[in-house]
């Protein structure tokens, strides 16, 4: 299996397009030189995780009867989860320092 369809079917869980993966693929290129290349998960994890923020959308959609809605609390377990398994610290956490030193 490629990188290109890892991410594909990976990403497929959220609704994101051909195009999305195309972008992801695009943006890690220094991570992920070759998409067709055969798939190393972890490198492919850490690029949807970087990727991840910019991807979801930001408005709900509705139109007349029809809605989108999203499991919210399963999308941020599961990038939660994926980025303590990479050792990454994912977006929007904040960070402790230690500042008793100023005292």
């Amino acid at each position: 299996m490629t990188y290109k369809e890892w991410i594909t079917k990976t990403v497929g869980k959220f609704q994101l397009s051909a195009d999305d993966v195309d972008l992801i693929l695009c943006n890690q290129s220094g991570l992920i030189p070759d998409p067709d290349a055969p798939v190393d998960v972890r490198k492919a994890k850490t690029a949807i995780c970087r990727e991840f923020t910019t991807l979801i959308p930001l408005a709900n959609i509705g139109e007349g009867g029809y809605s989108i809605s999203w499991n919210w609390d399963a999308i941020k377990l599961w990038y939660n989860a994926t980025c303590t398994e990479l050792g990454i610290t994912p977006a929007g956490k904040p960070k402790i320092r230690n500042k008793s030193n100023v005292w």
